[in-house]
């Protein structure tokens, strides 16, 4: 019984953190073209990473630089220093609606 509990509470649980993400208004829309931590290169500009910095696969799971693509398009945000603060590796649906 307690298995079949937590097999649904977890079921449940990935389909709420799919079911969709709200960005922040201020949100840019880039195309990645190749990192070298601890900097992003992104639309020729290299964004270095702030402290704590944050990337969001398309299942909303926090990833670590390293296992971010070379390449590709994403969804970012600075902090008022300029340094990189968020980014969001978009799902096949929201790539389709970036109009790049």
């Amino acid at each position: 019984m307690l298995k079949h509990f937590l097999f649904v509470s977890l079921l449940l649980f990935t389909f709420a953190a799919h079911a969709g993400r709200i960005l922040p208004p201020d949100v840019r829309i880039g195309l990645v073209n190749g990192n070298v931590y601890p900097e992003v290169k992104i639309d020729d500009v290299v964004y270095r990473l702030a402290p704590g910095v944050r990337i969001y696969d398309t299942w909303n799971r926090i990833i670590m630089p390293t296992q971010m693509p070379q390449s590709g398009k994403v969804y970012y945000q600075l902090d008022p220093g300029g340094l990189l603060l968020k980014m969001w590796l978009p799902t096949p649906d929201e790539e389709a609606g970036m109009g790049r």
